[in-house]
């Protein structure tokens, strides 16, 4: 008997583990089956500033359309026929009388208008009339549409077509919501893609903004906050793609509201034309001078102030991208009151997280993951704070920030004559950190060797660098590439580019023509033309310039065939850049109503 009843619990207990088995194999959605049978592991990816879709609800949590759309809420809605209804009577009352009569209050509201769905409450919670569109599934679930959104963000085909879009993921969050809420529900993103594909690890690509949420995970997670485990050995890879690990000084200046076109002079000369083109700016600049300066001046001080302290100061993820230096003065300034209370525990503890980033990169990096980043520079940052030409940058973020420590010259300058590297992080003697343009010395960064730079290349034009894409699918798909020294065809120094409409459009475009309708010349310079951009396009480490000169050379001979349009030239400022010249140079910054006193000024000495 006793035999009998310990052969029935054997099978029980086999029975149970056999169904404990099956269902964990049932919840998993890879076809591959998980850990153990897939060389691939699967990734997340965490996109930047205004790559997640938040769409405008009403009280009821319906969307808001506007002409049969659904209102995307970033950076903001801006219903022009609302906006010149706040603010007409108020600009012709100033106009007339040339004080502030109620403009600034009115342009005021219009922030509030604008930015409604994206303000947080005093706990620093998002808004309820903006509504994320979350992908808590892999892009082989992804309808058409969504795989288009994610793909347009982020280019990963060729990492999908290796490990199969059941082990890609694309993690959205709200760009204005609260950071410690965005890295919780990260954990438990991650924590379900594990389940999901029956992998143990994870890779993630933290991209601009990401690289904030990057640094609140590896803060949070870190195994030393109660009731927070320690993500590291969940972490396999950490690819980082131009992240924001130290802010921008864009956001750290207009939350110091040290802006550039607060300086009247700046203002009129050259802080437009650095944001359009030259024959708007110029007409803009005239236009402004319907007010007196200091009018203007105060005017635009308190819509800026009103932005930075009604709108920005109560997101903690754009808190996140205040450089470490500034975030002591800019949350003094901002969150000293009792009511912003809840908002500086929060900051605070990010800051903490900024701090710590370079120690608990390391530690995640000991617990096994491989760190790697993809880095630009080269191209200065957006004139709109005063920090702009200071230091080397991407146009968005500093290269500081990015590269997590890599020293550079500033933009159009090289390091000093007979500079040599500091080696402040890599101290092996045989490494070269110094970049070919004598611009970047990437000793100093957290991951010299680890760290790939691409020159000239725009922040915003990452992810149509096709070189870039390539590389970042090779780290996150295969482990052919240790360090900047695994392969020649991915060196640590390389040139940015912008291949949008170059490779699937004007080449297949080009290849595409009847040449037998064509003369032997008209052929053979388009045949040479193809043969270029293949060329070109084939290398994963061009020289500076030869894709743009391929590019440009492939677009004429499709012009001269009459297969494109050309190319249409910037427009002539002419008389407006004369008019807002002659202006700057007789009158200076004052607005037109001033005129008769400056020009009396300039008579009678006084």
């Amino acid at each position: 008997m006793k035999k009998l009843i310990s052969v029935f619990l054997a099978l029980c207990t086999v029975l149970s583990i056999a169904l404990v088995c099956a269902g964990a194999q049932s919840s998993i959605k890879t076809t591959c089956g998980g850990e153990g049978v897939c060389d691939s592991v699967p990734t997340i990816v965490i996109p930047g500033i205004g790559q997640s879709q938040v769409y405008l609800v009403d009280d009821a949590g319906n969307f808001v359309y506007d002409k049969g759309e659904k209102i995307n809420c970033f950076p903001a809605y801006f219903n022009v026929g609302n906006i010149v209804k706040r603010v007409i009577v108020p600009v012709l009352i100033s106009l007339f009388s040339q004080r502030d009569a109620g403009l600034s209050k009115a342009l005021c509201k219009v922030v509030d208008d604008c930015f409604y769905m994206n303000t947080c409450d005093s706990e620093g919670n998002p808004s309820k009339y903006g509504k994320l569109e979350e992908f808590p599934y892999s892009l082989a679930e992804c309808s058409p549409e969504e795989k288009k959104i994610i793909y347009g963000h982020i280019p990963l085909q060729g990492y999908s077509e290796i490990a199969g879009e059941d082990h890609l993921y694309y993690f959205a969050y709200n760009s204005f919501g609260n950071n410690i809420q965005v890295v919780d529900r990260l954990y438990e993103y991650i924590e379900m893609v594990k389940a999901e594909t029956g992998h143990d690890k994870v890779n993630i690509a933290p991209i601009s903004l990401g690289g904030t949420v990057a640094n609140g995970l590896l803060e949070y997670y870190s195994g030393r906050y109660e009731g927070k485990p320690c993500v590291y050995e969940s972490l396999n890879k950490i690819v980082y793609i131009v992240p924001a690990v130290d802010g921008s000084s864009i956001v750290g200046d207009v939350m110091g509201l040290d802006l550039a076109f607060l300086n009247p002079d700046y203002l009129y000369n050259g802080f437009l034309e650095g944001l359009m083109d030259e024959k708007t700016a110029r007409m803009i600049e005239i236009l402004l001078r319907i007010f007196p300066d200091e009018m203007l001046m105060d005017v635009l001080n308190k819509v800026c102030e009103h932005l930075a302290g009604t709108v920005i100061a109560y997101s903690t993820n754009m808190w996140a991208l205040v450089p470490s230096e500034n975030y002591p003065a800019c949350a003094e300034k901002w969150l000293s009151s009792p009511e912003m209370a809840n908002i500086r525990k929060q900051t605070d503890l990010y800051y903490t997280a900024q701090k710590n980033r370079f120690d608990n990169l390391a530690a995640a990096q000991r617990a096994g993951a491989k760190a790697f980043n993809i880095v630009d520079y080269g191209v200065p940052l957006y004139n709109v704070g005063n920090s702009w030409n200071k230091e080397n940058a991407d146009g968005v973020i500093d290269l500081d920030s990015t590269s997590m420590g890599a020293y550079a010259a500033n933009v159009g300058e090289t390091l000093p004559e007979g500079y040599t590297q500091a080696n402040t992080t890599c101290t092996n003697p045989d490494h070269n950190h110094i970049s070919p343009d004598r611009v970047v010395d990437a000793s100093t960064c957290a991951l010299p060797d680890t760290t790939f730079f691409f020159a000239h290349q725009s922040h915003e034009a990452t992810a149509r660098n096709d070189i870039i894409m390539v590389l970042a699918t090779e780290l996150l798909a295969h482990d052919n590439i240790e360090d900047v020294y695994s392969d020649p065809a991915f060196p640590q120094f390389n040139q940015g580019r912008d291949t949008r409409g170059f490779k699937n459009d004007m080449l297949p475009l080009a290849k595409s023509i009847d040449q037998s309708k064509l003369t032997a010349d008209e052929a053979a310079r388009l045949n040479a033309a193809i043969e270029e951009a293949e060329r070109v396009l084939a290398t994963t480490a061009p020289k500076e310039g030869e894709t743009e000169e391929a590019k440009a050379n492939l677009r004429a001979v499709l012009v001269e065939l009459g297969y494109m349009e050309p190319e249409s030239e910037p427009e002539d400022p002419g008389m407006m850049k004369k008019i807002s010249l002659w202006l700057y140079d007789k009158f200076g910054t004052n607005g037109f109503s001033e005129y008769p006193v400056t020009a009396a000024k300039k008579v009678f000495g006084r």
